[in-house]
């Protein structure tokens, strides 16, 4: 009896030491954020078009995706809804959506539902509540994030509702070819005031900020 639960505890030890290994492994890397410099939800996205950039294509599983930049972006924001996708063409390529809210919209995050399907962003008012509906609709934006790095791969899952989030990067068009030799196109949107089908923004992110966190 006392040889077995000696062995039980060694598994036991055996086990955790090596999920805390794995979870070391596959944990971004991330350096502090200055404490004095929080990060500013009540502006606009920054969008400075026409960058003299050129972004390395990728390939995947027989798959390749070129990456044809139209502007670089910044976008500060609250993170109340996100996706992750595995499944579909584009899901290796960009395998989380970030639903961000900004400038006065987050001041009626009490009163608003929000759902993400389907590389769509759909949201509601829960309460009757008098607001500028068109308003709080265009400071609100569901982004397709392309990771530039592994790390930034791994980051991309760390962020939580509510938490506050930085996106910079640039926005971009994709081409890609699957295995078959068939060509799928995937267009940016490059406004605010837009919605439907083709309004959201495909973000190929060089660095992302979550909360004090600063992931690259």
């Amino acid at each position: 009896m006392k040889d077995w639960l000696i062995v039980s505890c060694f598994i036991v030890v055996v086990l955790a030491v090596g999920w805390f290994i794995f979870q070391d492994l596959n944990s971004p890397k991330f350096n502090l954020a200055d404490s004095d410099s929080p990060i500013d939800i009540s502006g606009e996205p920054l969008q400075i078009a026409s960058p003299d950039t050129l972004i390395p294509f990728i390939e995947h599983a027989g798959c390749r995706y070129v990456i044809k930049p139209q502007a670089r972006y910044r976008i500060s924001g609250i993170l109340v809804s996100k996706r992750h996708y595995m499944r579909g063409f584009m899901s290796y390529l960009s395998p989380w959506d970030y639903a961000i809210i900004w400038g006065e919209a987050p001041n009626y995050l009490s009163y608003m539902k929000f759902d993400q399907i389907v590389r769509y962003c759909m949201f509601e008012f829960k309460s009757p509540v008098q607001v500028d509906f068109k308003k709080i609709a265009n400071q609100m934006g569901n982004n397709h994030l392309i990771p530039s790095t592994p790390n930034l791969r791994k980051a991309l899952g760390k962020a939580r509702k509510l938490d506050r989030v930085k996106v910079e990067g640039f926005l971009v068009n994709v081409v890609g070819q699957d295995r078959k030799q068939r060509f799928s196109y995937w267009n940016t949107s490059l406004e605010r005031t837009d919605n439907g089908g083709g309004a959201c923004e495909i973000i190929y992110v060089t660095r992302l900020r979550i909360n004090d966190k600063v992931y690259e």
